[in-house]
C-alpha cells in the first residue's frame, strides 16, 4: 500500500511540476505578445505625432473633361460646377489657356463674357487628348457677409481625356490603401510634421501595363521616403483595365500620384 501512495504522489508531483511549466511558458508567451503589441502601438503613435493631415491621391493630372464634351462647348460654364457658377454675378473677362509642361503657354484666347469667343472655341477644339489647358475667368461676386460686390477669380485647371478613362481594376479605394498600408514604416523619419508634397507621373499602357514612371514636380523632402514611393508606383499589383475612345480605340492614359500634407497638395 504505501509503495502504491509513493508512487502516486510522484506521479501527481510531476503532473504539477508540467502543468506549472506550462502555464508559467504560456504566460511568458502572453506577455511577449502583449510587450509586442505595445511596441507596435508606441511605433504607431510616435508616427502619428510626426505627421501632418496626410493626402494620397491617384487621378489624372488636372480635372478630367472628355473630349467629346470639350468640343461641345459654347460658354465657360460649360467648365464650371455649380458652386462656382452661382458666385458669379458679372465677368469681367475670360482667358483661355493651354498648359504645357505645369506652365501656363503663349498660347491663349481672350473674351469679356461667358459666351465663348470664335478664337477661343478653335483653340479648345485644337485639344487632344491628354492636353491641358485653363480657363481664368475674372468676375465679380457678392460677398456673403458685406453683401458687396468683390473682384474674383476663377481659374480651373483641365485635362482633356477620352470617352472611357483608365481604372484600377480592383477600385480606387483599394489601390490608395496598398498605397498607405506599405508607405507607413518609411513616414518615421519624418520630423516636427516638415513634410513637403510629391506628385509621381505614370501612364497605363493600352495594353493595361504601368510604364512611364517619372518624378514628375515637388519632393517630400526626404530622398529615401520619395524613391520609396517611386518604388511603389512600380510595383503596384492586381489589373489595369485601359482607356478607350467612343469607338473603341485603347490608348495610353496618363496618371499623377499625389502625396503629401493634406494642406499643400
Amino acid at each position: 500500500m504505501k509503495k502504491n501512495i509513493i508512487i502516486f504522489s510522484t506521479v501527481l508531483a510531476l503532473m504539477s511540476l508540467a502543468f506549472f511549466g506550462f502555464t508559467n511558458w504560456n504566460t511568458t508567451k502572453i506577455e511577449k505578445i502583449k510587450s509586442s503589441d505595445s511596441a507596435i502601438l508606441a511605433f504607431d503613435q510616435n508616427v502619428k505625432r510626426n505627421l501632418p493631415d496626410l493626402y494620397y491621391g491617384v487621378d489624372t493630372r488636372f480635372a478630367a473633361i472628355k473630349k467629346s464634351d470639350i468640343d461641345s462647348a459654347t460658354t465657360i460654364y460649360d467648365f464650371l460646377n455649380e458652386g462656382e457658377k452661382q458666385q458669379i454675378v458679372e465677368i469681367n473677362s475670360v482667358k483661355l489657356v493651354k498648359i504645357k509642361n505645369n506652365r501656363l503657354s503663349d498660347s491663349a484666347e481672350y473674351g469679356n463674357d461667358e459666351q465663348l469667343t470664335d478664337a477661343q472655341i478653335k483653340l479648345i477644339k485644337s485639344t487632344t487628348y491628354f492636353d491641358h489647358f485653363t480657363v481664368r475667368t475674372k468676375f465679380k461676386g457678392k460677398n456673403e457677409k458685406t453683401g458687396k460686390l468683390e473682384d474674383r477669380l476663377f481659374s480651373p485647371h483641365i485635362t482633356v481625356v477620352p470617352y472611357h478613362q483608365a481604372r484600377y481594376n480592383d477600385g480606387k479605394e483599394a489601390l490608395i490603401n496598398y498605397l498607405k498600408d506599405n508607405s507607413i514604416n518609411d513616414l518615421n523619419i519624418i520630423e516636427n510634421k516638415e513634410l513637403g508634397a510629391i506628385k509621381i507621373a505614370f501612364v497605363v499602357t493600352k495594353e493595361g501595363q504601368i510604364s512611364n514612371i517619372k518624378h514628375d514636380a515637388m519632393t517630400t523632402g526626404y530622398p529615401s521616403l520619395d524613391k520609396k514611393l517611386m518604388e511603389l508606383i512600380k510595383s503596384i499589383p492586381g489589373e489595369w483595365t485601359p482607356a478607350k475612345t467612343s469607338e473603341g480605340e485603347q490608348l495610353d492614359y496618363e496618371f499623377v500620384f499625389t502625396f503629401g500634407p493634406r494642406d499643400g497638395c
